[in-house]
């Protein structure tokens, strides 16, 4: 075992609470300092409002062999409390478990991860300064108010209205503005002026763009899905869809072992709705990435305050799905090393009778649908 500072002077920082910015930033740059072999942090881009994106990137530097990638990120959506906790309880368990833990130890010495906490900081401390439902459920980041102009009548001037912020996850460069977003600067669904317009989203594309990356894993809430591309269409998936599934429901099943929650498994537009711009599917379609997936979670969809997750909740909601990482990081250890991040597919049907086809049973009794109907009969390969 090699004893690290820690073992003397732990890091202090309580993982059940919800946190200011400025207490992430320290926690993150204590653990730099106290674990200088595993740990460092950078800042990736600055916000609208001047705050720099934290970045922490956790590996054994003294293991110089080349490393798969993995991305992790959360608060991209300001209201969203307990993914920025959840990815925090990530970082704390690769960093002061990384002696303790043989599993850890094999994941912090083979993997270079890449974890984002707090992706949106302007929205997410505008969310913190007020318990005004306005503010507390803002969902968009901060960027400069925008106008637009509306009829007010016939024999009425057009009245000018002017708002602020984009809705970061629909502002990737994954058919951008086609489905599930707004031209309307006032909408929360606001995709911004065009692909990659703000400072984080565009921190997130620099960033995995130069950098090794085999898994891109963000964290939302709520409802309780894990999803994988695509959801921008509903019945649309990648070639490798069997894999992402496969891998998909073992990490749900790890997750649900641990308290018995239950996630569904699917894409976003099969699960949820149709929305273009977000970032696990540019990750998979633009930066190629194998294994893509948006995690919301806690609490159930049919909650209605569900971004008010109590504190209580933060860390059981944290040990879940920390199973359900550790799956998909022995998977992403097992790519083939001749694995390349190449571009994904896809998967078309070939026919426009293909879903009456499908429906109808075809998929299970003629073989050739599977070839002609790759998305009716969800088989891409």
């Amino acid at each position: 075992m090699s004893f690290s500072p820690s073992t003397f002077f732990p890091v202090q920082f309580n993982l059940a609470q919800y946190h200011s910015f400025a207490d992430v930033i320290n926690y993150l740059n204590s653990l730099a300092i106290t674990y200088p072999e595993l740990v460092s942090v950078q800042p990736i881009g600055t916000t609208h409002e001047g705050r720099q994106i934290p970045l922490i990137k956790i590996t054994n530097k003294r293991n110089g062999a080349t490393k798969r990638g993995i991305w992790v990120d959360g608060g991209i959506h300001a209201r969203e409390w307990v993914s920025p906790s959840t990815v925090l309880y990530f970082i704390h368990q690769l960093v002061t478990q990384y002696d303790k833990d043989v599993q850890i130890r094999h994941f912090v010495d083979n993997i270079e991860w890449f974890i984002v906490p707090l992706l949106n900081p302007d929205g997410y401390e505008y969310s913190r300064s007020s318990n005004d439902p306005e503010i507390r459920l803002w969902r968009k980041n901060r960027s400069p108010a925008k106008c637009i102009q509306q009829s007010s009548g016939l024999f009425q001037p057009p009245t000018t209205t002017c708002c602020q912020g984009v809705d970061l996850n629909r502002n990737f460069d994954w058919f951008f503005g086609q489905v599930g977003s707004s031209t309307d600067p006032c909408s929360e669904i606001y995709q911004g002026a065009y692909a990659f317009s703000e400072p984080e989203t565009a921190a997130v594309r620099d960033f995995v763009q130069r950098h090794r990356i085999s898994t891109f894993l963000t964290f939302h809430s709520y409802s309780q899905i894990l999803m994988y591309p695509f959801g921008h269409q509903v019945r649309t998936y990648s070639n490798d869809l069997n894999d992402l599934r496969s891998t998909a429901l073992s990490a749900a099943q790890a997750l649900n072992s641990v308290y018995n929650t239950q996630y569904k498994v699917g894409t976003g537009a099969d699960t949820l709705y149709p929305a273009a711009g977000g970032s696990e599917d540019w990750a998979k379609g633009k930066a190629h990435v194998k294994y893509s997936f948006l995690f919301e979670l806690r609490p159930e969809e049919q909650v209605w305050d569900g971004f008010l997750l109590a504190e209580n909740q933060i860390l059981p909601t944290a040990r879940e799905t920390w199973e359900a990482v550790k799956v998909i990081a022995q998977k992403t250890i097992e790519l083939p090393a001749n694995t390349q991040r190449s571009p994904a597919k896809r998967c078309i049907d070939h026919d426009s009778l293909c879903p009456s086809w499908a429906q109808g049973g075809a998929c299970e009794n003629w073989p050739e649908m599977r070839l002609r109907c790759p998305r009716s009969c969800e088989v891409c390969v």
